[in-house]
């Protein structure tokens, strides 16, 4: 049972074209392992990339971006460009349907792919993992939980679904619907302005970070790469939109992406009404799974919030993370410590890839970039 390794790079029209063809194949259908998603969720400067493995019927398909190292290269006289790999935002990693062995083909694919990643000069790698378990092809690196995401099971009867959401979120939902509240669903983008107008006034209210500010040809760009497959899901109120979420979907599961409220409006409980009605919308068409994400920080109040939803629907959230050339990697941290240590700032032990943290790095390991 042999198998073949092939990288794409998704400026590669061809590559895009066999890369498109794979996904649309697979059983899954993971939104964010779409290369047009992909490329919306760039880190920044950065190549898309995925390698691919075919065996039979068997396939193993993993979207990543390999970004150049910043500072000295190997042996300092520039011959040797250093580089990193990173999964995209969202849930990934390697995803596999159809092997008669995930773990015998793993344990080939990782021997091929890392001595890619080694021919290309790749010092280290850092993923973000699927919360279903089926889907995910094993790791031979570092697994590290992060926060509690909640996953809920809607493959259960229409009075199930509202008996498993805790008391306080039923209680939520029957005043909102007093109130008059109802719901309004675009599956085709007509709203996207109403969506912004809403989420934009929610990160300005939360002071979020400049990366999830989000502009109308991001969204547009979702919907041309998944036609039909976003979905918002918004709260009306006396003629008003006043709450949405914004839900990407898959072949059997429906994921929450973005979502936000009119500060005006919280009295009518939309927040609630919204993602019971989400709930409602996945399970009337047969969706599998309602993946709600977690907080930024352990049980913090966003996971508390999402928990009402899911009680019983706690999932770990993984990352991954293996270095290819410990040396290099030595180096680099030693570098980038120094560095750090010059500025006063504290130095953490726990961020991944070390010699990538500073006072204006992205933090792989921080929440504020893996969570969803």
């Amino acid at each position: 049972m042999s198998g073949v390794l092939s990288v794409l790079n998704a400026d590669v029209e061809a590559d895009r074209s066999v890369w498109s063809r794979l996904w649309a194949a697979s059983p899954m259908q993971s939104p964010f392992a779409h290369p047009d998603v992909c490329r919306l969720l760039s880190p920044g400067r950065a190549t898309l990339m995925a390698a691919v493995w075919t065996e039979d019927s068997g396939h193993i398909l993993y979207p990543f971006f390999m970004r150049s190292i910043e500072g000295p290269t190997r042996g300092g006289d520039g011959r040797f460009e250093l580089r990193d790999i990173i999964s995209p935002y969202g849930y990934g990693g390697p995803l596999h349907w159809g092997l008669a062995d995930a773990a015998e083909s793993a344990a080939r694919f990782w021997a091929d792919f890392d001595s890619w990643a080694r021919d290309n000069n790749v010092v280290s790698e850092f993923l973000r993992c699927s919360l279903f378990d089926e889907e995910l092809l094993p790791y031979p690196g570092r697994l590290r939980q992060r926060q509690t995401n909640f996953v809920r099971d809607l493959t259960v009867s229409a009075e199930e679904l509202w008996t498993g959401v805790l008391s306080k979120v039923r209680r939520n939902v029957r005043r909102a619907k007093r109130e008059g509240v109802s719901a309004v669903i675009d599956t085709e983008g007509e709203l996207i302005d109403e969506f912004l107008r809403i989420y934009l006034s929610t990160m300005d209210r939360r002071s979020s970070a400049q990366w999830y500010r989000f502009d109308r040809e991001f969204f547009a760009g979702l919907h041309a790469a998944l036609p039909g497959k976003c979905a918002y899901v918004f709260a009306q109120h006396e003629g008003r939109l006043i709450s949405v979420d914004l839900l990407l979907l898959g072949a059997d599961a429906g994921y929450y992406f973005l979502g936000g409220t009119d500060e005006a409006a919280f009295s009518v409980r939309p927040n609630d009404f919204v993602k019971w009605e989400v709930m409602n919308w996945l399970h009337e068409r047969k969706y599998r799974n309602y993946v709600l994400g977690g907080g930024v920080r352990s049980d913090d109040g966003l996971e508390r919030y999402k928990r009402g939803f899911a009680p019983d629907g706690g999932v770990a959230f993984l990352t991954g993370e293996r270095v290819f050339a410990t040396e290099e990697y030595e180096r680099l941290t030693a570098a980038r410590r120094a560095g750090v240590d010059e500025s006063g700032l504290t130095w953490d032990e726990e961020f991944f890839p070390a010699y990538r943290q500073g006072p204006d790095s992205v933090a792989e390991s921080d929440f504020e970039t893996v969570r969803m």
